[in-house]
């Protein structure tokens, strides 16, 4: 009875599981990665960047990095806008005009013969 189609089919089924279980550990190992090296930075575009690489979508990545370490995609967004604000030129209080004495608009001359819009 070793030669029976039941036998054959037997040792396909157990490969089979076992190519699953192997498939299992496997995935699960690459959304640990894909956590772990989404959660090394904050910078804009990280996340997605690595979901790409494991060809996973980005929202997931995202669903378990919260289950990882609720709070930590709203802190990377606190930091980087802290780190945005920080790189920011603070806007001039006075224009170069203003700063003359002028006013505050700039007045030019207009050429001769153009009507006053």
């Amino acid at each position: 009875m070793t030669n029976t189609p039941e036998s054959k089919l037997a040792k396909l089924r157990k490969a089979a599981e076992a190519s699953e279980d192997q498939a299992r550990k496997d995935k699960t190992a690459l959304l640990e990665e894909a956590v772990k090296q989404a959660m090394s930075s904050t910078a804009y575009g990280h996340v997605t960047a690595v979901a790409r690489q494991a060809n996973i979508t980005s929202q997931y990545l995202r669903v378990l990095i919260e289950e990882k370490e609720p709070g930590w995609l709203d802190r990377a967004a606190e930091q980087r806008d802290a780190v945005k604000a920080a790189k920011a030129k603070p806007k001039a209080t006075r224009s170069r005009t203003a700063k003359r004495g002028e006013g505050g608009t700039a007045h030019r001359a207009r050429k001769s013969g153009t009507a006053a819009a």
